[in-house]
């Protein structure tokens, strides 16, 4: 028995001299190129815990930090005995645009993180435009209104769906009440309400819109906000 106690003191005190000593101190860092993740941006969140030995290194402390990057979706830190971190990090992917009240356009991902300002490269993704006042902020959630309308976002990314490369999508506004109107480049309303039934509301306009255009007559809107009472009119 004493043998034991005497085994599990020495234990706790090679433990605690391996945490305080240098012999596990932090000297390299690895994680993975990536698209919109900045080296700079990891290595800022990280440089505090350079020489700093591995016991006492808080991996949750540092996934915290990394998580506040914003194209950083989520992060994972391992220790790699003797002098290594890797870091694993799942990027954020922008579905949209948010034009802001001042006329910015941001871009967000599929939960409405505010990502960063679009640039030209990013004028392909559907424009939300809300009617309330708006600021976006890189790093922080958009407002619940524009959340709201990002699956509608993803549909008109969906060719089957919508085939925007015959009935492009100028902008999507979102209005006070939170329902959505699809504005056609070509002129013309599609009314959808709410974003429920999407898929279904998507549809039947588009076989309305499909068939004024057959017949010659230019769309002044279709109100699908009940798929089963469609409303349509022309100019």
């Amino acid at each position: 028995m004493i043998l034991l106690a005497l085994l599990a003191i020495a234990g706790v005190l090679g433990f605690y001299w391996l945490r305080s000593s240098s012999v596990f101190a932090v000297s390299e860092v690895s994680f993975p190129v990536a698209e919109s993740v900045t080296e700079a941006e990891v290595r800022a969140i990280v440089e505090p815990v350079s020489g700093v030995n591995l016991l006492r290194v808080s991996t949750a402390d540092l996934e915290a930090g990394l998580r506040t990057i914003p194209y950083v979706r989520s992060a994972r830190v391992y220790r790699h005995f003797p002098h290594g971190l890797e870091i694993d990090i799942e990027e954020y992917v922008p579905v949209a645009r948010v034009r802001a009240s001042e006329g910015t356009d941001w871009l967000v991902a599929d939960d409405g993180m505010v990502l960063d300002e679009a640039g030209a490269s990013s004028h392909g993704l559907p424009l939300l435009v809300p009617e309330a006042e708006v600021s976006p902020q890189a790093g922080v959630p958009t407002v619940a209104q524009v959340a709201a309308a990002i699956p509608l976002a993803v549909s008109l990314e969906d060719t089957l769906l919508w085939p925007a490369s015959q009935h492009p999508v100028k902008q999507v506004s979102v209005l006070g009440s939170g329902e959505l109107t699809m504005v056609l480049e070509g002129g013309g309303e599609i009314r959808l309400g709410d974003a429920g039934q999407l898929e279904e509301k998507l549809m039947v306009a588009l076989e309305i819109i499909d068939r004024y255009l057959k017949e010659g007559k230019k769309l002044d809107y279709v109100d699908a906000r009940v798929p089963t009472r469609v409303v349509a009119k022309a100019k």
